[in-house]
């Protein structure tokens, strides 16, 4: 009834535990969002550029940009439509009016001849008042012509017009004709009084052959403006916008807009968008933890670290841009975050943080087109490459690696944005230095958030493994057996782990140290034994427990004195829980005494199991003592050597906070049978060789 209670209250207990989590996690996630829209709707400082006036400083591109220049455009189109000349068309009935004006004159002229011989003045007042474009000297030089010279004029100057009107001519072309008729009249044998007139008189009914087709040069004109492509400005990152002291024009202007170092704030539409991006992108990271990588989303500290570095990123990113607007996107340290999230969290979580950092530069507006991708492949790459940190020495090759994997993307997205070998040169340049940039920053960083945020990084885990550290050394040295068992005990967890879903570098660095409080009384311990003496021989159970359970609080101040890190060090002080020793308490028990023995003095006094890595070293570092004591060892014992083990432990209690699933506990018992069954099997006894030296002499016998 009592466990049925306990698993009761562990259920209720996890299940509160969880609430909080996701409680904890939703308040997380809505803190992230309201200090990653602060850089998102921030404004920076206006750039103090004035069209018409010198520019402050020298802006340069910090990307490639290309759009189509909407003013230059329209000029382009208009100058394009202007150019088109008017569209005519011949007006067949001028000749014909212009014969009938000719025809008119010279009949109003002849009406009057007979009316002239008797009232001259009269007829010569009358006729200037008519035509006052005719000179009287003219109109009386016609009126006093006889017959024919009078009717050979008239005839003349119809012919005249004829001649003139015959061919095609515009407005614009008029003074030309004018001249034409002139040359023509003034050729004429007749008087030059007659020849006057007759030039005033045929230019009077002269107007053009050709008259403006409106409709059809409105449709030439539209035609010739869309013939003209768009203007297109085109500029590669690094390129030169405007000078220092170089007038500004308005072309400066568009082009500084649009590469977003004018103002970074934007309308309200399109602040407000970015914002609700940044929260799906919050909102989706979450959902990939809680899918794919649990174990992230469920430790808190782990959750936090990787909202860090996205808000440290879109900071950094915003200051730089206040600062200093035209940088290159490729001399910042791109994959830093992505790095730092791989090397603290794991590889799962850099992938995230990678992308994240690229939808961050993407809302900021530091990154289009190619630059994109390069971004995203280069964070990519830095996660991949963090995976094969071994050590902290190895920072160089991974450095070098991002080194050339930043100079060779950045290149090759700066020839896919059209740009020339010389604009993808300078950007791999920037590739290379930012790229140093990251491996310096990322080297100098991951001590500080080892120790803020408490976590022990791979790096760290693989230093400690090495047999080349001080304590590991001493292990070896001054307790061989503690050394070799914690090492069998290693490959034990270690193998577990990978099966479980732990952290195997984790449980096998654990396993490494549990037992290092052993160096202070090595020889108490009996894999540390090599003679037939036993100090526990000559002291009383009691004094045994004591000592064989001290071991667990002098490997805390031996951790403590040589700085293992916190997830050790739980370890450390987890791997025994507060189990019983039971050999000694059933010595004590056994003893013919009238001291009543309490279970309790022969308790270790520590935490159980809290991880699944601290409780995969618990059950292999019993399970490895069990079967190394069996006489005679085979796979059927081993295992049920090791089930048994495992199946006290259970019944102890010592699981319950170790979230190992009864699943789980089946995939340990299978690995640590199959391991210890290859280790403890039993070997044939080979029959002893005879000395070189007798077989001889038996032959030569």
């Amino acid at each position: 009834m009592s466990k049925i209670l306990d698993r009761v209250r562990h259920s209720v207990f996890q299940g509160d535990r969880r609430r909080k989590a996701l409680i904890m996690r939703a308040g997380l996630a809505l803190v992230t969002l309201v200090l990653i829209s602060f850089p998102l709707v921030l404004q920076t400082p206006p750039v103090g550029l004035t069209e018409g006036e010198p520019a402050p400083r020298t802006f340069r591109a910090n990307r490639t940009v290309q759009f189509v220049d909407e003013e230059a455009t329209e000029r382009a189109r208009a100058e394009a439509a202007e150019s088109v000349e008017p569209v005519t068309v011949f007006d067949p009935t001028v000749l014909a009016e212009a014969r009938g004006d000719v025809s008119s004159v010279f009949e109003s002229f002849r009406s009057v001849r007979g009316a002239y011989s008797e009232e001259p003045t009269a007829t010569l007042v009358t006729l200037s008042a008519e035509y006052p474009h005719l000179d009287s000297e003219w109109i009386e030089a016609l009126l006093a012509a006889d017959e024919t010279t009078f009717n050979r004029s008239a005839r003349a100057s119809e012919q005249l017009a004829t001649t003139v009107l015959s061919r095609r001519f515009s407005v614009e072309e008029m003074d030309s004709v004018y001249e034409q008729v002139n040359e023509s009249a003034q050729s004429l044998p007749m008087s030059p009084p007659i020849r006057n007139a007759m030039e005033e008189i045929v230019s009077a009914s002269v107007r053009p052959t050709l008259s403006l087709d409106a409709v059809a040069t409105e449709a030439a004109r539209a035609a010739a403006a869309e013939s003209i492509d768009p203007t297109v400005i085109i500029k590669q990152v690094g390129d030169n916008i405007v000078q220092r002291g170089e007038i500004v024009t308005s072309d400066h202007l568009e082009i500084i807009r649009r590469l977003g170092l004018l103002d970074q704030g934007g309308s309200f539409p399109s602040l407000a968008a970015a914002v609700l991006l940044a929260c799906v992108a919050v909102g989706a990271a979450l959902a990939y933890l809680w899918r794919f990588d649990r174990p992230v989303f469920d430790r808190t500290r782990d959750v936090v670290l990787v909202a860090v570095l996205l808000l440290g990123a879109a900071w950094v990113t915003r200051a730089i841009l206040w600062f200093f607007p035209e940088v290159s996107l490729y001399l910042l340290p791109v994959p830093l975050p992505a790095m730092l999230a791989t090397l603290l969290v794991d590889a799962r979580a850099g992938l995230l943080t990678a992308v994240l950092t690229t939808v961050v530069g993407v809302l900021l507006g530091f990154s289009g087109g190619a630059s994109i991708i390069a971004m995203l492949l280069w964070a990519v790459l830095a996660v991949v490459a963090m995976s094969f940190m071994t050590d902290r020495p190895r920072f160089f090759h991974v450095g070098v690696f991002l080194v050339a994997s930043g100079a060779v993307l950045a290149g090759v997205a700066t020839l896919a944005g059209g740009s020339g070998a010389r604009e993808a040169l300078s950007a791999a340049g920037n590739g290379a230095l930012g790229g140093v940039f990251a491996v310096v920053a990322g080297y100098g960083l991951l001590p500080l958030f080892e120790h803020v945020f408490g976590v022990t990084s791979d790096v760290r885990l693989l230093e400690l493994a090495s047999p080349a550290h001080s304590l590991i050394r001493r292990l070896m040295m001054e307790a061989p057996g503690t050394y070799s068992h914690s090492v069998l005990a290693g490959n034990l967890a270690e193998a577990a782990a990978e099966e479980v879903g732990a952290n195997p570098l984790l449980a096998r660095v654990g396993a490494y140290y549990h037992d290092v409080g052993k160096l202070r009384r090595p020889e108490f311990f009996i894999e540390n034994q090599t003679g037939p003496e036993n100090p526990h021989d000559s002291t009383t159970p009691s004094l045994s427990a004591i000592i064989i359970t001290a071991h667990v609080r002098e490997g805390l101040e031996l951790a403590k004195e040589y700085r293992l890190p916190p997830e050790v060090v739980d370890i450390i002080e987890q791997h025994h829980g507060d189990s019983l020793v039971s050999y000694f308490y059933n010595k004590a028990a056994e003893s013919e005494t009238d001291v009543a023995v309490v279970e309790t003095d022969y308790r270790y006094t520590f935490s159980r199991p809290q991880s699944r890595e601290a409780a995969l070293v618990m059950l292999a570092d019993a399970a490895e003592a069990t079967v190394r004591s069996l006489k005679k060892p085979s796979p059927t014992r081993i295992e049920t050597a090791v089930r048994r083990v495992v199946e006290d432990k259970m019944a102890d209690g010592q699981l319950h906070d170790s979230e190992l699933t009864l699943a789980d506990l089946e995939k340990v018992m299978q690995v640590y049978s199959k391991m210890l069954a290859s280790v403890y099997h039993r070997r044939v006894d080979y029959p002893e060789t005879k000395p070189r030296r007798q077989v001889y002499a038996h032959q030569h016998h």
